[in-house]
């Protein structure tokens, strides 16, 4: 009874870890050559890796957070402190709003996780990664994982709306089959399929930020920070992005929105972290803009 007993509870931790592979694959590994095919899990006391076929080659305990980010700062001069001593947890899955003044540190913060800029003190880490030691070469498969949606779009004028989204698997060297296979589905995610052939300077901002969306999603990353996206945008566009990023939100990814339009904040009724003079000021597991 008690082998019984065993092989349950070790055949219940294998299918709780399927699960997890599920929902987590795809986070980056130095170890791995940086392969997005194989998902990385990470627990207290072991990193295991999932081969291409899905299989554990060892038995997931806990998972640990997408993001941890413990004691950072960034200052850039005496009199210019950026963020001081802020430390956040932020889990895989999670959607994350992040407000405060213009000033307060939310830029920084968002360069900081995709490694454009480094922290003066502390560490980040993205699954095991402690990206604040990251090398100019790996930077670039760090932001495979990471997709960055800005307020400015930063869409290439010359090329269509299909070429803007291809051209991000372009320059890692993909097959246009398998480019051709990509944008389509990234395109009928954000609702363009029809204006494939537009240029940037046909399309209405939110098209536009559509279009950046869609470039962001090429490398299928688990981690979304999208930089006031909706700054530019009237309020039927505002909702029409928000839409798109709680639906991929809902596919798994986490969302790391900085913002300061209170009204979609306070819609989301997510998780709210407040900064204010580069201090963490409140995290709220629910909650609205409050500044």
């Amino acid at each position: 009874m008690t082998i019984v007993i065993f092989c349950a509870k070790i055949l219940l931790l294998f299918v709780f870890a399927l699960l997890v592979q599920w929902q987590n694959s795809g986070i980056v590994n130095r170890e791995h050559q940086f392969d997005s095919d194989r998902g990385l899990i990470y627990t207290h006391l072991n990193k295991v890796w999932i081969s291409p076929s899905g299989f554990f080659c060892a038995i997931i305990l806990k998972v640990l957070f997408m993001i941890k980010v413990q004691g950072v700062s960034k200052i850039y001069a005496a009199n210019s402190v950026a963020l001081r001593d802020i430390s956040i947890n932020i889990k895989a899955g999670e959607f994350v709003s992040v407000i405060g003044q213009s000033g307060s540190g939310k830029t920084t913060f968002a360069k900081l996780l995709i490694a454009e800029e480094r922290p003066t003190r502390g560490t980040i880490h993205i699954g095991d990664w402690d990206i604040t030691k990251i090398s100019p070469n790996e930077i670039p498969y760090l932001r495979r994982q990471i997709g960055m949606i800005f307020q400015d779009y930063k869409l290439l004028p010359k090329k269509t709306v299909f070429e803007n989204v291809a051209f991000a698997l372009e320059v890692v060297g993909e097959s246009n089959q398998r480019i051709n296979q990509v944008v389509p589905q990234l395109l009928e995610i954000v609702g363009l399929t029809k204006k494939h052939d537009r240029y940037p300077h046909q399309l209405s901002g939110g098209e536009q930020q559509r279009v950046a969306i869609a470039r962001s999603l090429v490398h299928r990353p688990k981690i979304i920070v999208a930089d006031e996206p909706t700054g530019n945008l009237d309020t039927i566009n505002t909702e029409e992005i928000i839409q798109i990023l709680k639906k991929i939100n809902e596919f798994g990814t986490t969302i790391i929105l900085l913002t300061h339009n209170r009204e979609v904040v306070n819609a989301l009724r997510k998780r709210v972290i407040t900064l204010h003079g580069g201090e963490i000021i409140l995290d709220q597991s629910e909650g609205k803009y409050v500044l």
